[in-house]
Protein backbone atom coordinates (compact mmCIF):
# COMPACT_ATOMS: atom_id res chain seq x y z
CA UNK A 1 0.00 0.00 0.00
CA UNK A 2 1.85 3.49 -1.22
CA UNK A 3 0.65 6.11 1.45
CA UNK A 4 -1.71 8.62 0.25
CA UNK A 5 -0.34 11.19 3.33
CA UNK A 6 2.86 11.53 5.27
CA UNK A 7 2.24 13.10 8.67
CA UNK A 8 5.34 14.47 9.91
CA UNK A 9 6.28 14.57 13.44
CA UNK A 10 8.81 16.09 14.76
CA UNK A 11 9.91 15.26 18.41
CA UNK A 12 11.67 17.30 20.85
CA UNK A 13 11.07 16.93 24.66
CA UNK A 14 6.94 16.07 23.94
CA UNK A 15 7.40 12.63 26.05
CA UNK A 16 4.30 13.09 28.08
CA UNK A 17 2.31 13.96 24.86
CA UNK A 18 3.59 11.98 22.13
CA UNK A 19 1.47 8.12 22.88
CA UNK A 20 -1.47 10.77 21.96
CA UNK A 21 -0.60 12.28 19.43
CA UNK A 22 0.95 9.17 17.38
CA UNK A 23 -2.32 7.41 18.54
CA UNK A 24 -4.46 9.86 16.98
CA UNK A 25 -2.62 9.52 14.05
CA UNK A 26 -2.85 5.86 14.32
CA UNK A 27 -6.96 5.93 14.90
CA UNK A 28 -7.27 7.76 11.31
CA UNK A 29 -10.23 7.22 9.45
CA UNK A 30 -8.14 7.04 6.54
CA UNK A 31 -5.93 4.39 6.48
CA UNK A 32 -3.44 4.92 3.74
CA UNK A 33 -1.02 7.10 5.88
CA UNK A 34 2.40 6.93 6.49
CA UNK A 35 3.84 8.55 10.46
CA UNK A 36 7.35 9.50 9.66
CA UNK A 37 8.81 10.40 13.24
CA UNK A 38 12.21 12.41 13.32
CA UNK A 39 13.55 12.46 17.16
CA UNK A 40 15.38 15.31 17.20
CA UNK A 41 17.80 14.78 19.83
CA UNK A 42 15.12 15.13 22.62
CA UNK A 43 17.04 13.98 25.78
CA UNK A 44 13.57 12.31 27.16
CA UNK A 45 12.13 8.99 26.77
CA UNK A 46 10.57 9.81 23.31
CA UNK A 47 12.81 7.21 21.72
CA UNK A 48 11.33 4.27 23.55
CA UNK A 49 7.99 5.46 22.45
CA UNK A 50 8.77 5.82 19.33
CA UNK A 51 10.43 2.74 18.46
CA UNK A 52 7.38 1.00 20.60
CA UNK A 53 4.83 2.23 18.28
CA UNK A 54 7.21 1.43 15.16
CA UNK A 55 7.19 -2.45 16.45
CA UNK A 56 2.96 -3.01 16.35
CA UNK A 57 2.72 -0.54 13.62
CA UNK A 58 4.49 -0.47 9.73
CA UNK A 59 3.31 2.48 9.23
CA UNK A 60 5.06 4.09 11.54
CA UNK A 61 8.80 5.06 10.53
CA UNK A 62 11.27 7.36 12.01
CA UNK A 63 14.68 8.48 12.54
CA UNK A 64 16.84 9.46 15.50
CA UNK A 65 18.96 12.57 14.74
CA UNK A 66 20.81 15.45 16.65
CA UNK A 67 18.94 18.08 17.62
CA UNK A 68 19.24 21.00 14.85
CA UNK A 69 16.02 22.44 15.37
CA UNK A 70 12.59 21.56 14.10
CA UNK A 71 12.75 23.00 10.53
CA UNK A 72 15.52 20.71 9.95
CA UNK A 73 13.55 17.73 11.40
CA UNK A 74 10.27 18.26 8.99
CA UNK A 75 13.23 18.65 6.02
CA UNK A 76 14.50 15.16 7.26
CA UNK A 77 11.10 14.32 7.80
CA UNK A 78 10.25 15.11 4.14
CA UNK A 79 13.02 13.01 2.59
CA UNK A 80 11.60 9.90 4.28
CA UNK A 81 8.12 10.77 3.27
CA UNK A 82 6.53 8.59 0.31
CA UNK A 83 2.90 10.13 0.09
CA UNK A 84 1.04 12.03 -2.21
CA UNK A 85 0.28 14.75 -0.05
CA UNK A 86 2.67 16.30 3.43
CA UNK A 87 0.97 16.95 7.16
CA UNK A 88 2.72 18.38 9.35
CA UNK A 89 1.70 17.71 12.86
CA UNK A 90 3.50 18.76 16.34
CA UNK A 91 4.42 16.26 18.63
CA UNK A 92 2.13 17.86 21.63
CA UNK A 93 -1.05 18.26 19.43
CA UNK A 94 -3.36 15.34 18.01
CA UNK A 95 -6.00 14.70 15.59
CA UNK A 96 -9.73 14.03 15.37
CA UNK A 97 -9.90 10.74 14.02
CA UNK A 98 -11.15 11.83 10.77
CA UNK A 99 -9.56 14.84 10.51
CA UNK A 100 -6.96 13.53 7.25
CA UNK A 101 -9.93 12.01 5.52
CA UNK A 102 -11.67 15.40 5.60
CA UNK A 103 -8.71 16.92 4.19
Amino acid sequence: MTPKVSIIIPVYKVEQYLSKSIQSCLNQTLREIEIVLVNDGSPDGSKEIIEHYANIDDRVKFIHKKNQGVTLARKDGLSMAVGDYIFYLDGDDYLTDNAIELL
